[in-house]
Formats: structure tokens, C-alpha cells, sequence
């Protein structure tokens, strides 16, 4: 594979757009419904990807109006016009990550959680590799769980980056798109 087409694997929340959709989620829910509360904790007591599951099938999420990270998505039009394959890669709900995919009309490619899989952290270092081999892929993440997954990634594209993410990505090839203000 050649090293400068390598695929580009982005991540979705906080990186490219600029909430959380398991909070979305579980927000729209709680408010519209605070008797499920105690669902709600049983859900999560199942896993992530089940309280995933269940929040998607009560809540819709407006896609057009997600507040995306234009620097992102420019960053992924230039990786795009380079001939890279680009991925949505999640821990979102898949219902939600398709969509997102959907409307953008710039995956080639989407991974995401489904209820009995969490695409989080090692899940999805182990998936990517799995996929596309170690070191074959390039990564744009925004948080320590992603830790795992740049560690064997070529390059680290860090968005949102804290001191404490930079700090912890020293000994990688970095590339830090914005700084966390």
C-alpha cells in the first residue's frame, strides 16, 4: 500500500463534530422521558453498545444541524482529493454514523457500534488493525481513548489536542490539527 494513500480513518465525536451523541442521545431521552432513568441504568449495565441500541430507537438526531468541524472536513477533502480511502470509524451508534455518512457524502467507508460491540479504544485499534494492518492507516481522533488506536496508526491526527494528549502522543508521528481552547 502505497504509504502516501494510505486510508484515513476519522473519528466522529469531537473530532468531526463538535458534541457527543451518546450525550445527545441520552439527553433528548431523559428529558422527553425521566421515567426511564432506571432503564436507562440497566441499559448501561449491559454495555455501551446496548444503552447505544436502546437510545437510537427513542431518539432522532437532527443530522444536518450537528455543529461539524469545518478544519476537519477540509483536512478530509484534501486527504480525499489525494486518492485516500476515507472511513468513519465510531463508537457512535451505526443508525447514527450512517447518517452522518449520508449526509457529508464523504466516506467511502463506515465502522461503528452496534449493541453487542463497542467500537471504543482497544476495540477499535483491535478492529482497524484487523482490517487494514498495523501502521497501514492514518487516524484523526480527539481524546485518550484513542491512545490505543494511534498507537498503531502511521500518523496521529490529533483534533482538540490538550496538553495531556500531546504529552501522551510524543513518542508517535503526530499531526495536530487544533488545539483544545
Amino acid at each position: 500500500m502505497d504509504n502516501d494513500n494510505l486510508p484515513l480513518i476519522v473519528d466522529l465525536d469531537h473530532t468531526l463534530i463538535d458534541t457527543d451523541l451518546l450525550f445527545l442521545s441520552s439527553l433528548g431521552v431523559l428529558t422527553k422521558r425521566p421515567w426511564l432513568l432506571g432503564h436507562y441504568l440497566f441499559w448501561l449495565s449491559k454495555g455501551k453498545g446496548f444503552l447505544k441500541d436502546q437510545l437510537v430507537r427513542r431518539f432522532e438526531i437532527n443530522i444536518p444541524e450537528l455543529p461539524y468541524n469545518d478544519n476537519v472536513i477540509s483536512y478530509i477533502m484534501e486527504r480525499k482529493k489525494q486518492g485516500c480511502q476515507i472511513v468513519l470509524a465510531t463508537a457512535s451508534h451505526k443508525n447514527y454514523a450512517f447518517a452522518v455518512a449520508k449526509h457529508l457524502k464523504i466516506f467511502d467507508d463506515v465502522m461503528a457500534t452496534n449493541k453487542d460491540f463497542n467500537l471504543s479504544s482497544q476495540n477499535k485499534a483491535d478492529t482497524l488493525v484487523e482490517r487494514f494492518g498495523e501502521k497501514n492507516f492514518d487516524y484523526m481522533g480527539d481524546h485518550m481513548r484513542d491512545l490505543p488506536v494511534w498507537e498503531v496508526s502511521r500518523l496521529s491526527i490529533i483534533v482538540n489536542a490538550t496538553n495531556r494528549i500531546i504529552s501522551s502522543t510524543k513518542h508517535l508521528k503526530t499531526l495536530v490539527l487544533s488545539n483544545k481552547s
